[in-house]
């Protein structure tokens, strides 16, 4: 189809948006009066009082009638190019998006750069798959999953039994609970701006060629297998593998690659929103991305990883995550910044760097680990030096690189004796899982998977 073709189906896009939906006469006329004030606003990042509230209200409207089209896009076969815009990017209108913009979207329709298959969805992906029962909602602002609100709410006296059990195996309540705690909140927090805020795909927000900021499954998929390739444990977590039959009673690590939702909107913050799903530790976390990002993707991606790491170590630890008798990559790293002034290691340069960077990331540890955590992928991978000795011995205990990138910082004399405690640490485990990976090879029924790829993993 060619675009002046493409151009008269957008013609009009927010009264085929509103029809599809089948709003109430009160929300369509209330959607559309306010859609037509913010094309008329010349500042359409004003910080006067009208203005905010104007964004505020075409928010609080955009969600309602985004719900009653999801209702109806769930009963219908197929969607129609402008409605799958509306749900995957925010478009509403070709004037405000910018008609040469609305042609690139429409054409995005057609073959959507995503791969639910690979854990990379955009939002109407992730909603569907919900509504499939593949995926369950995510954790409210009060960290809160669905099953838990549905035991609260009956708790309160708010729910039968009957209710309760009815709900929890609801798909469609599951999906307006996404729509009503998750949705919202990521929208605005991914945005990444959040006074200006306005769910509208608006020409005015794109500093980047919509090509250039486009997030697709390749890209995502590239940068997660970049950080796996320097810092391979990065998405493992501990599990129990239990097999009596077998006589193993072991602990592994096994990998778990993120969801990662792509959010309807043109932003610049990337969102760590839960590192598990609901209460079991072996299920993928869950960070979010505008589908149009205009700032750097590797970075973001990075950034991503580091805060995961932080708090699924928190998650492993409990209560102890920051007691620093029980050593973890939490302890340790709380534990040296908290008591930096008195240690002996560092020197009185050091030292003010810490108190600049503690600064920078307004005394909170888990920011500040986060920018070391991004020193350490992107410059002391290649063997630059950002870190001091005691941040760069706790980041390769936790986070040690994959064996290629040790072997080519290894001439560096910096990195001797943080790799020597390593390697002696490592060595341990995979000298008692060798013994035992050579005692099941001679059973009938060889190595299990679970102890193969553990190995594996020990070895990289």
């Amino acid at each position: 189809m060619d675009n002046v073709k493409i151009g008269e189906n957008l013609t009009g896009s927010l009264e085929k948006i509103l029809k599809f939906a089948g709003c109430e006469e009160e929300l369509a006329s209330s959607f559309r009066d306010s859609v037509a004030a913010y094309k008329r606003l010349s500042d359409k990042n004003a910080d006067d009082p009208s203005a905010m509230q104007l964004r505020r209200k075409i928010a609080d409207l955009f969600y309602k009638v985004y719900e009653a089209a999801l209702r109806v896009s769930v009963r219908s076969g197929s969607l129609p190019p402008v409605i799958r815009m509306f749900f995957e990017f925010g478009y509403v209108d070709e004037e405000i998006a910018g008609m040469e913009n609305a042609v690139y979207l429409y054409g995005l329709t057609q073959n959507m750069p995503t791969c639910p298959e690979k854990g990379v969805y955009s939002i109407y992906e992730w909603l569907l798959a919900i509504y499939q029962g593949k995926k369950e909602p995510s954790r409210n602002e009060m960290d809160m999953d669905y099953r838990d609100y549905i035991l609260e709410q009956k708790k309160m006296g708010r729910l039968t039994q009957e209710q309760e059990a009815a709900l929890m195996q609801n798909n469609g309540s599951k999906v307006i609970f996404e729509l009503t705690n998750m949705f919202p909140v990521i929208n605005r927090l991914t945005f990444g701006q959040l006074s200006i805020f306005c769910p509208l795909f608006s020409s005015h927000n794109l500093f980047k060629s919509p090509e250039t900021a486009l997030v697709t499954a390749d890209k995502v998929l590239a940068e997660i297998e970049n950080i796996r390739n320097k810092d391979f444990k990065a998405f493992y977590r501990e599990t129990h593998y239990y097999n009596p039959e077998r006589g193993i009673n072991e602990q592994i690590e096994v990998e778990i690659l993120p969801d990662i939702i792509l959010m309807p909107n043109i932003g610049s913050r990337s969102i760590m929103w839960q590192e598990i799903e609901g209460k079991k530790r072996t299920t993928p976390s869950r960070m979010m991305l505008s589908i149009f990002h205009v700032e750097d993707l590797t970075q973001s991606m990075i950034r991503l990883t580091g805060e995961f790491r932080w708090e699924m170590c928190k998650r492993a630890q409990g209560a102890r995550w920051n007691d620093i008798t029980e050593p973890s990559l939490t302890s340790e790293y709380c534990d040296y910044v908290q008591f930096y002034r008195n240690n002996k290691e560092l020197s009185p340069d050091a030292k003010e760097k810490i108190k600049r960077q503690l600064l920078r990331a307004r005394n909170n540890y888990r920011t500040m680990f986060v920018l070391d955590y991004i020193a350490w992928m992107l410059y002391e991978s290649t063997g630059a030096l950002r870190l001091n000795k005691v941040a760069r011995g706790i980041l390769f205990t936790y986070c040690p690189f994959r064996k290629e990138v040790r072997e080519k910082i290894s001439a560096n004399p910096i990195y001797k004796q943080a790799m020597e405690k390593y390697t002696f640490r490592n060595s341990k485990i995979l000298h008692r899982i060798t013994l035992q990976y050579r005692k099941l090879e001679n059973t009938p029924d060889g190595v299990p998977e679970e102890i193969r790829e553990y190995k594996n993993y020990l070895e990289l």
